[in-house]
């Protein structure tokens, strides 16, 4: 083993760390049949000769010892040196978007000329692969298929290869991966779509070859990626549905977690006979344990990944998507319904789809015994306060039997509180007593005042003693983030006292007061007449305060006073502020005033004039404000259909102002007919993990456009 190991100058060469003279040490280590010296030598290779993914030449150097160790039959852990090839290789990255570390021209072309030798010299000697196919370590061969997809040049042998293995292998997670191969095939290689294609549909009937619902599962998530527009078979859904089950119910993750964490050489039993490997204190056994640890709580943990998998591939079907998320809420496997939870806050903010059942589901989730699951379910449903009728009398009921324990000052840690969050947002009134209990000394929400300002006066109201009572032992200038919350939160609440908090703010000592400004002239100018008594300081502020300020102080001004003639002049200078953030801020101000501002209707002509002045978000509050001064329809149409390009996020006010006209927007019918066709929500860019969305903006841009549509008879 090894040739020419010795031949090799690795002290003249480097790695992240300095010179490379402790590689051969390091191929040694992947070369032992103890497991702990052999993951100590997997992350020194990750941690150092391809630290962050990096290729040196030592990295180069020693792509013909990993592929001899990956030959050698028998040797333990060589499905883990696959995937440190496969990463080394690169899969097509493109050194123009990569970092590098150095503008030196000849550093960067030797670095970029260092990547092209890594992907050439592991694909110029994958071929190995196919001799280790059918090798009876089971873990190498599911590493393998996708290797070959990525590393081999013939697609067609890769293919042909792949089928043959498929008939033959009986092993659960090799099977799964042979059919995540033929479909990555597919995907990659336009002209071989259809064939495999073929291939992975034929794996869904119950044939000669083998009868395993992972397979199946892997078969269908291939099928949707390699046609992601085509016809889905018959029963894909319930085919779905039906390996979960099965999955459900069989014993197979027993013998697959052998495979996985005992059976392999040198591994050895824990000392309870789990079949885990004792750790190493390296980052790869930390990142193993975490995954062991969460694939742990659940039954079938290869199943759960294969279905989100297929919400991935089945992207914009969302009446397949809904049907498998309720399925996966209804599991009887907690960890089955977790990765649900998640999964669900990302569809239903993401996807306009029949969404009721699913979010009734999540709420029925808050009947558990378990507060993880609890908080989870909760997590979700507070962002979803736009849809979440189905779970409310769920979250209420919830709230009403009382918290597990005393409430505390980090209250939304626990799942009481979680619930207690996503009933609040809802605007229900069922949530002010226990609000009015926890906010009495505990954390105060960022979106406090959100949730006040969609509740009833009466409700609101009732909170204010407790926001007021927070506010008036806050030092002006101190706790600026508490300040900010809790003074939007009694500004939402309407009552006349929530002026005295913003006032004495504005009295205090410039210096002292600066922190908090803002938020107290925010506050006045949400209150409106109440705010009166503090128009002299206002007025002060419009005049003389720093330039982020006298905006809010004008619309203060305005809101409290109506003193539009002292306003008009602070707004027209705010159109002109450097910053983006600054002219948005006066044209809401604007659009709030609406005819009263008429006055500036020269200076935002001038604005849409000015094209470099006029995109993304300004482009929106630009076009609103033009409509709310002037009402003229024929000038603000196409200001608007040009801000509903500009920026998705500019749609739902965009399509309310439309919504306004009536029959008078008639031309922007079309525009809204398709984005009412579409499935994605208008703000859905593509993210995944743990990405969500504001369907409440996406739900008000639908009830605008379909406002429109009825107005106009469409």
């Amino acid at each position: 083993m090894f040739t020419g190991i010795d031949d090799v100058d690795w002290a003249s060469m480097g790695h992240a760390y300095g010179n490379a003279s402790d590689v051969p040490e390091l191929l040694q280590g992947l070369a032992s049949v103890d497991a702990a010296e052999r993951e100590i030598a997997l992350d020194g290779m990750y941690g150092a000769v391809h630290h962050q993914g990096d290729v040196y030449d030592s990295t180069v150097a020693c792509v013909p010892f990993l592929f001899e160790l990956v030959a050698t039959a028998g040797l333990p852990g060589r499905g883990e040196i696959v995937e440190l090839l496969r990463s080394i290789h690169g899969d097509g990255r493109d050194p123009e978007e990569m970092d590098f570390w150095s503008d030196d021209e000849d550093e960067y072309a030797a670095w970029a000329e260092l990547l092209a030798r890594a992907e050439s010299d592991t694909q110029t000697r994958s071929g190995v692969l196919l001799d280790v196919l059918a090798d009876p370590d089971a873990r190498l061969r599911r590493a393998v298929p996708g290797a070959l997809v990525q590393l081999h040049g013939d697609p067609e042998e890769v293919l042909t290869v792949l089928r043959r293995r498929l008939a033959v292998e009986r092993d659960g997670g090799t099977l799964r991966a042979l059919a995540a191969a033929v479909g990555e095939l597919g995907v990659r290689y336009e002209e071989f779509a259809g064939a495999s294609g073929a291939v992975l549909a034929a794996l869904l009937n119950h044939g000669d070859g083998p009868d395993d619902p992972g397979l199946r599962l892997s078969a269908l998530v291939q099928l949707a990626r390699c046609s992601p527009s085509g016809p889905l078979p018959e029963r894909a859904v319930g085919i779905a549905l039906d390996a979960m089950r099965e999955a459900r119910e069989g014993a197979e993750e027993d013998v697959e977690r052998d495979v996985e964490e005992g059976a392999e050489g040198g591994a050895g039993k824990g000392a309870e006979g789990d079949g885990v490997r004792s750790g190493t204190p390296t980052l790869i056994s930390y990142l193993r344990q975490l995954r062991a640890s969460r694939r742990g709580s659940v039954k079938a943990p290869w199943a759960t990944e294969l279905l989100g998998e297929l919400h991935r591939a089945l992207d914009d079907r969302v009446a397949e998507r809904f049907s498998l998320l309720e399925d996966q809420l209804r599991s009887p496997d907690w960890g089955q319904r977790r990765e649900a939870i998640d999964m669900g806050g990302l569809l239903l903010t993401g996807w306009r789809g029949p969404h009721v059942e699913s979010v009734r589901l999540l709420g029925e989730q808050l009947r558990e015994a378990d507060h993880r699951i609890v908080r989870w379910a909760a997590g979700e449903l507070e962002g979803l306060y736009a849809i979440g009728g189905p779970a409310v009398e769920a979250l209420a009921a919830r709230v009403a039997a009382g918290p597990e324990f005393l409430p505390q000052a980090r209250w939304r840690e626990t799942s009481y509180g979680a619930a207690l969050c996503a009933l609040a947002a809802q605007g229900d009134a069922r949530a002010v007593p226990a609000l009015g209990d926890v906010l009495r000394f505990g954390e105060v929400p960022e979106d406090l005042g959100d949730w006040i300002g969609r509740m009833a006066p009466a409700a609101a109201a009732a909170l204010a003693p407790v926001l007021l009572g927070r506010l008036s032992r806050i030092v002006p200038g101190k706790q600026p983030r508490r300040t900010e919350h809790l003074l939007k939160a009694a500004a939402a609440t309407g009552v006349a006292e929530a002026v005295g908090p913003a006032l004495r703010i504005l009295r205090a000592p410039a210096d002292v007061a600066r922190p908090v400004l803002r938020d107290a002239v925010r506050a006045l100018a949400e209150l409106g007449e109440p705010a009166r008594e503090a128009l002299p300081e206002l007025r002060r502020l419009a005049r003389e305060g720093e330039a982020h300020l006298r905006v809010h102080a004008a619309a203060a001004l305005w809101s409290a006073g109506g003193e539009t003639e002292a306003v008009l002049p602070v707004l027209s200078l705010g159109l002109t502020a450097d910053h983006w953030s600054g002219r948005i801020d006066a044209l809401r101000v604007i659009a709030r005033m609406g005819p009263e501002a008429a006055g500036l209707l020269p200076e935002l002509r001038g604005l849409v004039a000015s094209p470099e002045e006029n995109g993304g978000w300004v482009a929106g509050a630009l076009a609103t404000a033009l409509w709310e001064a002037g009402r003229d329809e024929e000038e603000s149409l196409p200001v608007l259909l040009r801000a509903w390009s500009a920026h998705v996020d500019n749609r739902p006010d965009v399509a309310g102002v439309w919504a306004r006209m009536g029959t008078a927007a008639r031309s922007a019918v079309p525009v809204v007919r398709e984005e009412l066709l579409a499935a994605r929500r208008h703000n859905n860019t593509g993210g995944t993990g743990r990405i969500r969305y504001r369907c409440a903006d996406d739900e008000l841009l639908l009830g605008h456009g379909r406002a429109l549509l009825e107005a106009c008879h469409d």
